[in-house]
């Protein structure tokens, strides 16, 4: 064979393993972030290729962000706390402490942003925009827990079609929905507002998961509402209280923020 066929030998032999090595990266990112769903109970479909679905009948790629000056909430917390700024953050908050929730290290300032409630589910966040933001990573973190859909949708949960949905696929005997205990380790990643108003916000979560020694970077969005008191988490119309996770290939756009 002359030097330019084996060339072209090489050439093609070089994609083909290429195109193995990213199938076999696909199925690894559609096994990791499966698991995390399955952990809480509901099927939500991974597809790296698709435009995120809108959640809640909103479409949070098109909602633009509130960016507010810096004001008082018109309205305190159901746990008082401090009505505070409402600048939409694009820095990591800080002076925050993390306490693991489940399987998922979550953000902590009880007399600040929140939560002034942890037991039976972490809530009574401050209605400001890092209170918000507060709210949806606590929310992540309750997905990993034992009987994580009752939690979110009887405790955490808007009124609506969405959590009457949620509401009619917990079993109907009343028992407990069990964590999952082979599902992918899962951290925060980053955030980033994709609409923000005092009574309703979108945010966009990014996540890291490892499995099999690889680390995957995905992400979701929660939709937030106001209403008696609390951020409540909007479900989806199918009962899912998040919109379905994707891989992404980066953080760009996201604000880093972890507690790792």
């Amino acid at each position: 064979m002359s030097a330019p066929e084996q060339s072209t030998g090489h050439s093609e032999r070089d994609q083909a393993a290429a195109a193995t090595r990213q199938g076999r990266r696909g199925l690894v990112l559609a096994g990791v972030f499966l698991m995390v769903v399955l952990a809480v109970g509901l099927f939500l479909a991974v597809a790296p290729s698709r435009d995120p679905e809108p959640i809640a009948g909103d479409n949070p790629s098109a909602a633009p962000v509130t960016s507010a000056a810096p004001s008082q909430a018109t309205a305190p917390s159901g746990c008082e706390l401090p009505a505070g700024d409402r600048t939409v953050p694009v820095t990591p908050p800080s002076d925050t402490e993390w306490e693991l929730v489940g399987r998922v290290v979550a953000p902590t300032a009880p007399e600040v942003y929140g939560p002034g409630v942890t037991d039976p589910v972490r809530s009574c966040f401050a209605r400001t925009p890092t209170g918000a933001l507060y709210a949806a990573v606590n929310a992540l973190a309750t997905t990993t827990l034992p009987d994580a859909p009752r939690l979110l949708a009887e405790d955490l949960g808007a009124e609506g079609p969405g959590r009457d949905a949620a509401l009619e696929q917990l079993p109907a005997d009343g028992s407990v929905v069990p964590a999952d205990d082979t599902a992918a380790q899962v951290q925060l990643a980053g955030f980033q507002f994709l609409s923000y108003t005092e009574d309703e916000t979108v945010i966009d979560l990014a996540v890291l998961g490892v499995s099999d020694g690889q680390t995957v970077t995905a992400h979701t969005a929660f939709t937030l509402r106001w209403e008696r008191g609390d951020w409540r988490v909007v479900h989806n119309s199918n009962g899912a209280p998040f919109s379905p996770i994707q891989a992404i290939p980066g953080l760009a756009g996201y604000v880093p923020w972890s507690g790792t």
